[in-house]
């Protein structure tokens, strides 16, 4: 039986009133026989049969006289003999009927010591929503008052259960130091409800053991109604093939956990160029990203090992996301960079690459731009930026950038994500990161200041690392590497005091070197001037327009902006170059849309110690 079963009925036990919310609209509940229950509703009088209760009374549930589906029925109330003899419907006529059915269950029912009944308010939170100033309407605030009166004088032998989508949807009142009421949440099944499930309803199917055991695990986080279309499936599957694939129980899954059955990752090539895993992955990265050999290293492996599948092997679980990574570096050497290469490389486009600026998230109420406001605020309706960029995208590399800046209740957030690949937003939607890689980016490591505005000694003894002059160049990156990863773990075990946080990200900080040597430089500036001129081609394909730019162009803005790459990366040399190159060749553009002219050909070349633009 599930943890949350056995809570239930001790709770019932010893509690004269319980309030359950979470999972409470599943189509059905495993019973600890592996047999399903269809609803809450039959399982609480199953629970109470169990417990010598003599009846049920459940009111403000989805019928009618006929038991057809129906917006909640407040007038009326079905009382179940728990004996087995037939239900019956008891109508409350009066225009004011919820307040009157509280009223005579106050007065007249739930003092009586006749029988052992189990009084049930479905969905409380429509009958008595939560106010988050207390402040309540006068209509409102008389049934709070019923409901706290009910609480308080409703005898032993008597249960009273509220059920709400959520406990912060109602009002606080209700358990706020109250010690005859009890909290409980009802989970999505467990993996051991799982395994229970496929192990009992797939017996006569004859699946291997090791598939249900991956079932099992890959189905975490979604409801008994979605397990029961997955076993349909599976079932129709082995019908129509004699058999079901490992394989095909992902894609079958992710139907129902994240709407597709499509799976880029099986979809990278082994071998092979250009993108090879086993053989071609590495140069594909290393031709992109210059002078992050041991970050483009880390990432392959990381590939490696969750297109292999031996994501969570020691830890047993399979929703997690297939990598995280942490980026630690100087500003300006490619972790961005590296990050949208690597969603290129998955899913063949950088727009799977999702960036979040932490800085937006510095304050506590932030969070709700991330997985959205809570009822009642505004922009409830809209969700959250992440779930709703996950939901969208669920194959995606999602970069948080600069996470030392973000608010410490977001890494909660975070801490969830890691944990157990999935999210729930404001609306009780869930969006899962299984098929994602996850990517924090810092500065640490080069601060003179730390989140709390104490001074830190980061810069100075990264200077004093860089500026050695007995050290070779390999020791001085080794070095540098050392000094971001210890700086990292400093931050979570120290500063913010995190070290769950750092458990999950493990071995993967990967720290980035600055691009200090010339061969970098010249790499960097190359690749910066072919984007410029593949660039210019597809934006002027139209008017047969060309851009050719000299070779002598990489020596001239080595020698001008050399320096600048070594102190501060890359990232000002976009702009650089598309100044300098911009500002000559817009002149000659513009000549030639004035002259009419088409098919030109535009020359960027060195002339002396400036650079010019002809035309031919």
């Amino acid at each position: 039986m599930a943890v949350w079963q056995d809570n239930l009925k001790r709770l019932l036990n010893q509690k004269e009133v319980l309030i359950i919310h979470g999972n409470i609209r599943d189509t059905a509940y495993l019973t600890e026989e592996g047999n399903l229950v269809r609803g809450l509703t039959d399982l609480i009088n199953r629970t109470g049969r169990e417990l010598g209760y003599d009846k049920t009374v459940s009111w403000g549930s989805f019928f009618d006289h006929e038991g057809r589906g129906h917006s909640p029925m407040w007038s009326l109330e079905r009382i179940t003999p728990l004996n087995g003899d037939q239900p019956e419907i008891r109508e409350t006529e009066s225009q004011d009927r919820v307040s009157d059915v509280l009223h005579r269950w106050l007065e007249d029912e739930i003092t009586s010591i006749d029988e052992k009944k189990i009084f049930i308010i479905n969905y409380i939170d429509k009958i008595t929503g939560y106010a988050p100033d207390g402040m309540y309407s006068e209509p409102t605030a008389e049934l709070v008052t019923l409901i706290q009166k009910i609480i308080e004088n409703i005898s032993e032998n008597n249960r009273l259960i509220m059920i709400a989508l959520r406990d912060t949807m109602i009002p606080v009142e209700y358990y706020t130091n109250s010690p005859r009421v009890a909290v409980m949440e009802i989970p999505l099944p467990d993996r051991a409800e799982r395994h229970l499930y496929y192990s009992t309803t797939l017996a006569s199917a004859s699946i291997p053991s090791d598939q249900i055991d991956l079932l099992s695990n890959i189905t975490e986080g979604l409801y008994m109604k979605d397990l029961e279309n997955i076993l349909s499936d599976v079932l129709e599957e082995i019908d129509e093939n004699q058999e079901v694939s490992s394989s095909m129980l992902r894609k079958i899954v992710n139907r129902y956990r994240i709407g597709t059955e499509e799976d880029p990752w099986s979809r990278i090539p082994l071998t092979g160029p250009p993108k090879g895993l086993l053989d071609s992955a590495e140069n594909w990265f290393l031709e992109r990203v210059v002078g992050q050999d041991h970050a483009v290293r880390e990432i392959v492996n990381a590939i490696k090992k969750a297109r292999s599948g031996v994501v969570g092997l020691s830890s047993g679980g399979q929703s997690k996301p297939k990598a995280t990574f942490f980026f630690a570096g100087p500003t300006g050497v490619g972790k961005t960079f590296l990050a949208k290469k690597l969603a290129e490389y998955l899913f063949d486009t950088e727009e799977a690459f999702l960036r979040f600026d932490m800085s937006e998230f510095k304050e506590e109420h932030t969070v709700s731009k991330l997985i959205g406001s809570p009822p009642g605020y505004v922009g409830y309706e809209q969700g959250g930026q992440l779930t709703n960029a996950i939901k969208n995208r669920p194959f995606s590399v999602i970069l948080f950038d600069e996470i030392e800046k973000a608010h410490p209740k977001i890494m909660d957030i975070f801490l969830q994500i890691l944990d157990d690949g999935r999210l729930t937003d404001s609306r009780g939607q869930t969006v899962f990161f299984t098929e994602s890689v996850i990517i924090f980016t810092s500065n640490i490591g080069t601060r003179t200041v730390d989140s709390r505005g104490n001074t830190t000694s980061e810069q100075r003894k990264l200077d004093e690392i860089i500026n050695d002059s007995d050290l070779s160049d390999s020791e001085r990156e080794r070095r540098v590497r050392e000094h971001f990863t210890r700086s990292v773990r400093e931050f979570f075990m120290h500063e913010i005091s995190r070290r769950e946080l750092l458990n999950r990200i493990g071995s993967h900080i990967i720290a980035f070197n600055y691009l200090k040597k010339s061969d970098y430089q010249v790499n960097i500036i190359e690749n910066k001037l072919k984007d410029i001129s593949e660039n210019f081609r597809d934006k002027f394909a139209g008017r047969g327009h060309r851009l050719h730019l000299s070779g002598e162009l990489t020596g001239y803005f080595l020698e001008k902006y050399g320096d600048s790459i070594s102190e501060f990366g890359g990232r000002g040399l976009v702009n650089a170059l598309e100044d300098e190159i911009g500002n000559i060749v817009a002149d000659q553009l513009l000549l030639a849309e004035e002259r009419g002219m088409s098919d030109i050909n535009f020359e960027v070349y060195v002339d002396g110690d400036v650079i010019r633009c002809r035309r031919s």
